[in-house]
């Protein structure tokens, strides 16, 4: 499969090389270092993942040279969930708690650091990391994508005002080419980066006044094959099994572990209590039994013939006047 995309690409960059010269070639020469992406790269669709993830280093470093930010969390946990801050030196700083199915918006800048923790007090997995997100620029790369036709909707470019939220957005050039950016309304394309004459080179960053929900596609400049696709989305926040089934599930096996042992002690403890009373009675019946056979001697008295005494403890006493002397 991926075979056949480096040869339509290469058969792209021929034609196109045909018509437009060097500039085309600049733009072909780095079709073999496409690489393979992660799926969410080229669909714009982040990933869902029901892992927690562990705490990382990470660290709130803001560039803010760059515009500020809007950043969405959304909780689709079905717990609350406490949305935190990571200052420079680590600590977290509390910035609201989120009911599930709220959502809400924060100011940040890029290369600020947010974490999500688990809101359940008195229950496994209170306080688990739920998510971990860093702020930053949409870095672009040259990844080997599904080849979405592409329709120009063939529109002036847009000069505003814009009458909605604004949720700007920056990218930053790293696929080794020229790139154009183009936001999609699900229907045709229309170029954004129209004052970047010859695309947006390499390393350079683009900042763009978007909306929540907007969708925008990377292509090549002098070929429009698609690089990537990006969508400004809300940072859902997931309950995950680590924290919360996997908490319960090792309470559950100590309170097992704990029982096990209460009832190994136990049965411990009668076998101990069984063999002391045992010795108690034998003793006990031992010394009755030699005290009445004294008693009896020195009264001159004996039990009549077909009659047992019987001690308080169950000692037979006189027991062989029932088969003769």
């Amino acid at each position: 499969e991926e075979g056949r995309k480096g040869d339509n690409m290469a058969a792209m960059c021929r034609l196109n090389m045909a018509g437009c010269g060097w500039l085309v070639l600049l733009g072909c020469l780095h079709v073999s270092a496409w690489s393979t992406c992660a799926p969410h790269v080229c669909t714009g669709v982040a990933p869902e993942s029901m892992v927690c993830p562990t705490t990382s280093r990470a660290r709130s470093d803001p560039i803010l040279v760059l515009e500020p930010q809007n950043l969405y969390f959304r909780n689709a946990a079905s717990f609350a969930a406490e949305v935190l801050y990571v200052g420079k030196d680590g600590d977290e700083i509390p910035h609201a708690i989120l009911a599930p199915g709220a959502r809400r918006d924060f100011p940040t800048f890029s290369g600020d650091v947010w974490r999500a923790r688990a809101v359940r007090p008195g229950q496994a997995g209170d306080g688990v990391l739920l998510l971990e997100h860093q702020e930053g620029m949409v870095k672009v790369e040259a990844c080997a994508c599904p080849q979405p036709e592409f329709i120009d909707c063939k529109k002036p470019p847009f000069m505003g005002p814009r009458w909605t939220k604004s949720d700007p957005v920056v990218f930053e050039n790293r696929a080794g080419l020229p790139v154009d950016l183009f936001w999609w309304n699900g229907t045709c394309e229309e170029l954004v980066s129209w004052p970047r004459i010859g695309g947006i080179q390499n390393m350079q960053q683009q900042g763009v006044q978007a909306s929540q929900g907007h969708t925008f596609r990377i292509r090549n400049s002098f070929t429009q094959q698609l690089l990537m696709q990006h969508t400004l989305s809300d940072v859902v926040i997931r309950g995950c099994d680590d924290g919360s089934k996997l908490g319960a599930t090792f309470e559950l096996d100590m309170l097992r572990m704990q029982t096990a042992a209460l009832a190994a002690e136990r049965r411990e403890l009668h076998d101990k209590l069984t063999f002391e009373l045992a010795s108690l009675v034998a003793a006990l019946k031992n010394s009755a039994g030699n005290r009445s056979s004294q008693a009896g001697h020195q009264s001159g008295t004996d039990f009549p013939p077909g009659v047992i005494g019987v001690s308080p403890l169950g000692s037979l006493i006189g027991a062989a006047g029932l088969f003769g002397k």
